[in-house]
């Protein structure tokens, strides 16, 4: 094996890893509502559930703090705190099943927390681990493929569970299977995880400094910030809205889940484009690329009119967010400190949390534009562009870490 290449195990290992992080995120974004819909609970007070269980995603850097700083009990920084956080996922997960939520509201958020917190925990510590065995060479190609493993498995899974609660219904004891399912499927990440070997950690790595957060204070990591959660609140905010533009045109749900699903395959061809352009095309080329292809395929979402064209705009769209989600991925690693790896990789890719706003902002914008999706997609394409200048500063990062 080339040691500019990383290896089989290590690759499939962070596969599995972004493969049941997609599956969850493929309940809890779009079926997690429904279940409680059909318990009962109301519609705000959903809203405010899955608010408080996603909140461990927002302070999930704090994981890749404990990671790189302590050596859990001796067998290791990466390894344990993966399996753990599987683990809590997989019992967070089941504990629903066995909670009634209109008579345990607290109880099944308190569950639904502890799932999204253990997946919270291993995906920083997941990317902790990438970046301590990933040879830099090698980074486009492990993080395209990683990327395009979980928009894969949120675009597949997302059709399936569909499909399955639509024949067997949902809601507690009818929707259980689901959850079941998503809990159960943790289980070969996991044993990977007991299998494989804990990296061993260079010098930098082993050297943990503080000090090391100054380097989201440096110009560049400054400006990679900036790009992240510029791009980021624009696509998810048209992702977010897409649902109802669908229902204005008159598609049903049905159409709708057929149409996530082609965002979602679009991501996963996106991301896995990604090393190839990268050879060909460079640090900047793929930059200008991922500007002109989030932006066309925005706007292009108003010239959606009919089943076809609306999954294939869709599509786009998915393969261009597919593109610059990996791109950014990328980009953080070559900006994160080695001396703490997981905390400030995972504090840079924090920059795209802010796209919560986007949502709120871009439904906003419609309200004012008279209930116009299409001016707005031409608004939102427009503030895509906005990111232009940052190319320049964005292409060091590559000549840097090389």
């Amino acid at each position: 094996m080339s040691p500019a290449r990383l290896g089989r195990p290590h690759l499939l290992l962070f596969a599995s890893l972004y493969a049941i992080q997609g599956i969850v995120v493929a309940y809890f974004f779009n079926f997690n509502q429904g279940y409680l819909h059909a318990a009962g609970v109301a519609d705000a007070t959903i809203g405010w559930v899955q608010t408080i269980a996603t909140l461990p995603l927002i302070v999930k850097f704090l994981g890749g703090v404990i990671s790189d700083r302590c050596n859990f009990l001796g067998l290791g920084h990466r390894r344990p705190y993966i399996a753990l956080g599987l683990a809590m996922q997989s019992v967070g997960l089941i504990g629903l099943t066995l909670v009634y939520p209109t008579r345990h509201l607290a109880g099944f958020t308190a569950l639904a927390t502890l799932a999204v917190a253990g997946l919270s925990l291993y995906d920083t510590c997941c990317d902790g681990m990438i970046l301590d065995v990933t040879p830099v060479p090698d980074r486009g190609r492990v993080q395209g493929t990683v990327t395009a493993s979980r928009f894969a498995a949120t675009a597949v899974f997302s059709l399936g569970f569909g499909r399955w609660l639509q024949v067997g219904g949902t809601g507690p004891g009818r929707g259980d299977g689901v959850i079941w399912t998503c809990a159960l499927l943790a289980g070969l990440p996991f044993l990977q995880t007991l299998l494989s070997r804990e990296p061993r950690r260079g010098a930098e790595a082993a050297g943990f400094r503080w000090s090391a957060l100054r380097t989201l204070t440096r110009p560049r990591a400054i400006i990679l910030l900036c790009f992240g959660a510029l791009y980021a609140t624009i696509a998810y905010g048209v992702e977010l809205n897409l649902s109802n533009y669908y229902h204005r045109l008159h598609f049903g749900e049905g159409d709708v889940g057929n149409f996530a699903a082609a965002r979602y395959l679009g991501r996963a061809v996106g991301a896995g484009l990604l090393p190839i352009g990268a050879r060909r095309l460079g640090r900047a080329g793929v930059l200008w690329v991922a500007l002109a292809a989030l932006a066309g395929s925005t706007a292009g979402q108003g010239l959606v009119e009919s089943r076809w064209s609306a999954g294939a705009w869709g599509f786009a769209f998915g393969a261009a967010n597919g593109w610059t989600d990996a791109l950014f991925g990328v980009m953080a690693m070559e900006a994160a400190d080695p001396r703490l790896a997981a905390s400030t990789y995972a504090l840079i890719m924090a920059a795209s949390n802010v796209s919560v706003l986007g949502s709120g902002l871009f439904s906003e914008a419609v309200a004012g534009a008279g209930g116009d999706y299409r001016r707005v997609f031409l608004l939102a394409a427009a503030f895509v562009l906005l990111a232009a200048p940052m190319v320049p500063t964005l292409r060091g990062l590559e000549a840097k870490s090389g």
